[in-house]
Parts: structure tokens; sequence; C-alpha cells
């Protein structure tokens, strides 16, 4: 994605963050704390490519994490993948999972 993207931004729901594997909020460069780069891949961000993964307590600071369209895609779909695993919804019926179906939106959003 470049800083020239036309797409609108996409929105995360608050309710999928906690699906979203993070990587370790201890180790996080400062760039990737404050919401300068991709929490995942490192990629410097602009308002036009950034996506809004929200403001997170850790260790009496505030970090402020966003991510680049394709690295919240991937991240998305592998939370996608691994929760039918982890809830009970989804062992009964995934079809009306709303997390799972959330995560799926967020995905197909992202595509686009």
């Amino acid at each position: 994605m470049t800083a020239t993207d036309t797409r609108p931004p996409v929105d995360v729901p608050a309710g999928l963050l906690p699906s979203l594997q993070f990587p370790d909020l201890g180790t996080l460069p400062d760039e990737r704390g404050r919401g300068a780069a991709c929490l995942w891949g490192g990629e410097p961000l602009s308002i036009a490519t950034a996506l809004d993964l929200g403001e997170h307590p850790h260790e009496g600071t505030t970090l402020f994490l966003r991510g680049c369209r394709v690295c919240t895609l991937r991240a998305a779909l592998a939370a996608h993948k691994a929760h039918p695993g982890m809830c009970e919804q989804c062992t009964d019926d995934p079809s009306i999972c709303e997390i799972r179906r959330g995560l799926r939106r967020l995905a197909l959003e992202l595509r686009r």
C-alpha cells in the first residue's frame, strides 16, 4: 500500500481487537508503540495508510497501536482461522458466532 492509496479507511471494530494476535507489547520499538509504524511489519504509516488498533495501557504508559492494511488482513485471517478452536459457540454453530463473522467481514473489507 502506498501513501497515495485512495481506498476508504477501514474501521477495525474494538470488539475484534482481542482476537487479533499482537506481538509482545513489552518489546515493541518506540515507533510501533506510538503508531508511527505498523504494529506487525514495522512499515512507516501515514494518516492515509494507518488502521487504528486502539489505545492499550502497558506498564504505566499508553500505546497507540496502528497497522497497515496488509498486516492487519493477515492478522484478521489468522484470527478467523484460529477462533473456532477457542469458542464454544463455534463448536455448536459457527454460522451464528458474532466474533467469527466479524473477523470475516473485516478480512473482506481489508481485501477491497
